[in-house]
């Protein structure tokens, strides 16, 4: 079994600022940080390093930034031979600034990720099996992953979607998956439920399950996550951490996820899971120089109280 992640390739480029700017205003950053990124590039990680034989699919440029987007997803051991290469687009771009307190803003310059299609469908035809585990975004086309949904089904994999960015112009069908997994602001845009409590995630949890997903869970960062399923709907809250930087937790989180339910039957386990790895990865800068590994994973578990 493995988790096969179809999904974009970026380079951040992190500055740490006092106060996000607002339109028309200009702010000096206090550093810049330069690491790689991308939310497919992102959960492939999460995955590895949770434990998980991982495979990246996707897209980026013949560029210098390719070569420090991939450095440390090639040095983890994800299986990096289904990336393609564009001639005429440049490898994805994240433009990252981030307040003291964790809080971010994020411009993407798809670049490469747009390019995803004919060859990375290919790719998945030929490698997904019942056995696989098949994650996805949305910072590749739409179209594409609406078809790589149908190869998940006909294949008899899982699909986990993380629909961020989010719209509310999605195709009807990238609802009908095993798990989505927005956080609340993209849950709000989903769903049409102001999400800002656990109240409110809770009934869009519901709702994320009358589209046509199985597991609908809204993430909410320090405050933790609900999930719903044919069994009712489950409230895990957020464990306690010096959050310093918040970039890449939710990818960490749906990596996490993945990789769990690679080897637990039981999805509140692999939930678990998943929301300590995400709560370590806030505590170091950047987003994949924070991804925790198992080990240290289920060392905080132990550690942590509130994860008893």
């Amino acid at each position: 079994m493995s988790v096969l992640v179809l999904g974009s390739i970026n380079l951040d480029l992190v500055a740490r600022i006092d106060k996000i700017p607002v339109a028309g205003e200009t702010r000096i950053a206090k550093s810049l940080l330069t690491a790689p990124g991308g939310k497919g590039a992102n959960q492939a990680l999460a995955a590895r390093r949770m434990g998980a034989a991982t495979r990246l699919v996707g897209m980026v440029g013949d560029d210098a930034f390719a070569v420090q987007a991939l450095r440390i997803l090639r040095q983890d051991g994800v299986d990096l031979s289904s990336i393609g290469v564009s001639k005429t687009a440049s490898t994805g771009l994240a433009l990252i600034t981030v307040e003291p307190t964790g809080q971010n803003a994020i411009t993407v310059v798809p670049g490469a990720n747009y390019e995803v299609g004919t060859a990375a469908l290919a790719s998945l035809e030929r490698l997904l099996t019942a056995r696989d585990i098949l994650v996805m975004q949305a910072e590749i086309p739409l179209d594409v992953i609406e078809r790589a949904v149908l190869l998940a089904k006909r294949a008899g994999a899982q699909v986990l979607w993380d629909p961020a960015p989010a719209s509310d112009h999605f195709p009807a069908s990238l609802f009908k998956v095993d798990i989505i997994a927005p956080n609340q602001s993209e849950a709000s845009v989903l769903t049409g439920i102001p999400v800002d409590d656990v109240r409110s995630a809770k009934a869009a949890s519901r709702k994320l399950r009358e589209f046509g997903a199985q597991i609908g869970i809204v993430k909410l960062g320090d405050q933790g996550l609900v999930w719903a399923t044919s069994r009712g709907v489950f409230y895990e809250a957020g464990l306690p951490v010096h959050a310093i930087d918040a970039v890449g937790a939710g990818d960490v989180f749906l990596g996490a996820l993945a990789a769990r339910l690679d080897v637990h039957d039981v999805l509140s386990d692999a939930i678990h899971y998943a929301n300590a790895a995400a709560a370590l990865s806030t505590t170091k800068e950047g987003a994949q120089p924070s991804f925790p590994i198992l080990e240290a994973v289920e060392q905080f578990m132990k550690s942590s109280p509130s994860s008893l």
